[in-house]
Formats: structure tokens, sequence, C-alpha cells
């Protein structure tokens, strides 16, 4: 099943879900179309929207999405994905089709609402480390959430990051050893070039000073521990990432897997998404 066939079912089957495109807080929905019906034991996946407490933070609203019935304890892998900052499915709804498509797979998935930059804009301060920090808080807590699932086999755990939730994502995995394997779209290699470059303006010193600020938390420092566990999708017509940023992660990592789509944009494309789902099943060991 595509991305986008996942997501029109998504889009048809559980319309309950969602109220003027925003979903209904609390809801549980099946899906019980054909297409999804091939995909799973029971005939249905099984989507609940959740609110997961951060401790010290603000609560997260995040999509569980697992194959419905009655699965053995620690039979599912488990897989966090994290949106990206662009023009369509800005939220968590991202990779809510793919998340539909793997459950019939073994897969259970949390999809989480990111809060800084999505919400939240940069101030140009060192403030905005706390920010980083807080946001890398709020996404682990949503791991924890998915650790807890009695189905999910915490040996077989992914995390898919696209943009913004990529940099996230390479934080996130670089200090949560439970996670094996690790997907990161289009990432910038610094936090401090995209605040700068499309939210401040900052040039010169200023500029440097600011960047200087993220030094440890760069995304591109923390990447290698996976190994080859760590796939990279580049789009060959990305406006926002260079090949600068390309070869930076290709010498910090350099035994991760490396695809590159030569006419995709930033956004990347459903031939990347077979690609990925591909990895995942090969890492994961999915039916």
């Amino acid at each position: 099943m595509t991305t986008r066939l996942a997501t029109a079912l998504v889009g048809a089957a559980c319309a309950a879900l969602f109220v003027a495109g925003t979903p209904a807080a609390g809801t549980t929905a099946s899906v019980g179309a054909p297409a999804a019906a091939q995909r799973s034991a029971e005939g249905s996946v099984l989507i609940q929207d959740v609110t997961i407490d951060v401790r010290h933070g603000q609560p997260v609203a995040a999509y569980i999405v697992r194959p419905a019935g009655q699965q053995r304890p620690s039979s599912e892998a488990g897989v966090l994905w994290l949106h990206w900052l662009g023009q369509i499915r800005s939220d968590r709804t991202e990779f809510l089709g793919e998340a539909v498509s793997l459950a019939g797979r073994g897969v259970v998935s949390v999809l989480p609402q990111g809060e800084f930059p999505w919400a939240v804009a940069p101030s140009g301060n060192r403030s905005d480390v706390g920010k980083v920090t807080r946001q890398v808080r709020a996404f682990h807590a949503a791991l924890r959430r998915l650790e807890a699932i009695p189905e999910v086999d915490s040996s077989r755990l992914a995390i898919v990051g696209h943009d913004y939730g990529a940099m996230f994502g390479a934080l996130l995995a670089d200090r949560s050893p439970e996670v094996s394997t690790l997907v990161l779209d289009a990432p910038d290699a610094t936090w401090g070039n995209w605040f700068s470059t499309y939210w401040l303006g900052y040039q010169g010193a200023q500029r440097r000073h600011y960047a200087s600020l993220f030094a440890r938390l760069n995304p591109v420092r923390h990447t290698a521990e996976l190994g080859h566990h760590v796939l990279f999708q580049w789009a060959g017509q990305d406006i926002y990432v260079t090949e600068h940023t390309r070869d930076a992660y290709a010498a910090s990592s350099p035994h991760a897997k490396v695809l590159l789509y030569p006419d995709a944009d930033h956004q990347l494309t459903d031939a990347a998404a077979a690609d990925r789902d591909a990895f995942l099943a090969a890492q994961l060991h999915l039916r």
C-alpha cells in the first residue's frame, strides 16, 4: 500500500476521528476497509487519539496505531514517527497512513505532535536551547509510552523522523539505547542554520554566536551510534538541505545506509516511503 493510498484509507474509514480537520480528543476508531483487512489478521487497525503526560512539561497529543484484536505480549515491533514542518500534513498526521499500512505487518506506532518550532517560534537567544531540550523530553515521553504497550517487543524499536522531526529523532535515538533502528529524512545538520535562515535572519557574528549555543545538541553529532542500522533519505531538488549538509552526515555516520532521490523535493515521495518501509521491515524483522 502506498503512502497516498493508506492516507486516503484513513481519511475515508476514520472520518469519525476528525472534526473540521482536527482530531476529536479521546476518540478511538477502527479501520475495517478491505485494503486494511488484507494486512491484519483481525481485519482491522485500531487508531487511538491519546494524551501523553510529560514530566515537568505540557502533555503531548499523539496517535497510537496498532493491529486490532488481542496480540501476544512482545509480539509486535514499535515505531515512533516524528513529523516535519512543511506545507501539508505539518503535524502528527504526516505518517499516519504509513503507520496504518505497517500495522498489518506487526507494527505498533506512536505519532506525537511536536510543539517547538511547530507552534512556538525560536526566540533567537539561549532559551531556544532549552526549548529543544524540552521537545526532546516530550518525544522521549512518547517513546516510553510506546515501550509500555504490552505487545511491543522492546528489542525491536525504531524512530522515523522527517525535517525537524528527523533532527529531534537523532538526539532521541542517541540517548535511548533501547532504540535499534533510525530513519532520518532530510534533516539539517545544526539547529542554528535553519533557525537563523528561516526564522531570525541572523548573519555574521550574530549568526555564529547563536549557532554556538547548540554545539552539544547538533543532530549531526548524534547519528553514528547505530551504525548500519541508520537510513538517511535525501532529496536531490531540496532547497532547504544542501549537499554540504549531506556530506556532513556522511562524514559523521559512515556506516549508515544512504538513499538519494534525484527528482524529489524536501517533501520526498512515495518511492521514499516504500524504501523506508522496506528498511524498517528488514531491520525490525516484520512479517
